[in-house]
């Protein structure tokens, strides 16, 4: 019987490096385009960054007909995803 030539897999191997990175590359592109979706805070008087979420809800969960609702869950402060103008 002839032997067997051993397949080299390097080519292989190759293939799956690159899809990894192609992968974390598009994971990262994906998650920054998330964090970035959040639109700004408008430029008014009551918009400081430095107010406390509760202040920010005191006005965006009431029923006022000028003030938007507040379209998820509350967070910790809001200039993590709002930026101001």
């Amino acid at each position: 019987m002839a032997k067997q030539k051993k397949k080299s897999r390097a080519g292989e191997i190759n293939f799956y490096k690159a899809m990894t990175v192609l992968g974390f590359v598009l994971a990262g592109v994906l998650i920054y385009m998330f964090l970035g979706s959040a639109p700004r805070l408008s430029q008014h008087d009551f918009h400081v960054d430095t107010d406390p979420a509760g202040k920010c809800l005191t006005c965006h969960m009431a029923q006022d007909k000028n003030t938007p609702i507040m379209p998820h869950r509350p967070m910790e402060d809001c200039v993590f995803c709002h930026k101001p103008q």
